[in-house]
């Protein structure tokens, strides 16, 4: 019975195939994992700014952000508007109400704009002086 064995061709092409796999395998985890970090900071962007909103929302667009709210260094302001891009009859107040809109802003460590926000939202007619 004689053995067979494998030619340096054979073992050559054998070598490359598997350094190939091995490459594309690491490109498509380094892909995944490049996407994976972009969305974990985008869902970090948006729950900073879900939460800065919620505290302007209940409390007013003076309202000062209770601690544990925003990272280190990070800031925000709030501005508190009466829409005017409303139907002339639709601008009136009723009954001590009207439409306005808080436009929420939130700067990071260097002071850029990180996300901003508009809502609007029924509010008290004396709220907007």
């Amino acid at each position: 019975m004689r053995k067979h064995y494998f030619t340096l061709m054979e073992v050559m092409i054998a070598a490359t195939i598997l350094a190939m796999s091995v490459v594309a395998s690491l490109g498509i985890v380094g892909a995944a994992r490049s996407g994976l970090l972009r969305a974990e900071k985008r869902w970090a962007r948006q729950h900073i700014l879900g939460q800065v909103a919620e505290c302007y929302l209940l409390a007013g667009p003076g309202a000062i952000m209770p601690e544990g709210v925003l990272p280190q260094g990070f800031s925000s302001v709030c501005h508190l508007y009466a829409v005017d891009d409303l139907p002339e009859e639709a601008q009136e107040s009723i009954r001590g109400w009207l439409l306005g809109e808080f436009h929420i802003e939130v700067f990071d460590v260097s002071g850029k704009l990180m996300e901003e926000l508009r809502v609007r939202k029924m509010i008290k007619e004396d709220d907007l002086q």
